[in-house]
């Protein structure tokens, strides 16, 4: 019978650490090998990284705003938070979309929402 390892202790930063490296593309240094199994105790630090991402979207749209108009700002601070993300919440709300609106059933529903290819309902969601 095999012991688990020791699990390591917990630290605020260390999961603001891991939610930001679960959540985004910035920078947060890779997860060391005992805290691959720490995202569900992480999970707290979601909405400061939340938090993160709307600033990062709100600094851009303030700047552009100063040189653009809205309807250019607007675009460009969506793109940012994309970037920030890595189209993480794009992907979900497509991946929602399609098994919604293709499947007939649960099994359905769930197997569309699991296939990585992009479909209609995705497409338009989008």
């Amino acid at each position: 019978m095999q012991s688990e390892p020791p699990r390591p202790a917990h630290s605020p930063l260390g999961d603001l650490r891991i939610a930001l490296g679960f959540l985004t593309r910035l920078p947060a240094g890779g997860a060391g090998a005992g805290e691959q199994g720490r995202l569900a105790g992480a999970a707290g630090a979601f909405p400061i990284v939340g938090a993160l991402i709307g600033a990062i979207g709100a600094l851009v749209y303030a700047a552009a705003a100063w040189f653009v108009p809205p309807l250019v700002a607007a675009p460009l601070a969506l793109t940012a938070t994309i970037l920030a993300t890595g189209a993480l919440h794009e992907d979900g709300l497509a991946d929602m979309a399609d098994g919604l609106g293709g499947g007939h059933d649960r099994e359905a529903k769930l197997a569309i929402m699991k296939d990585s290819r992009l479909g209609t309902y995705g497409a338009l969601a989008l």
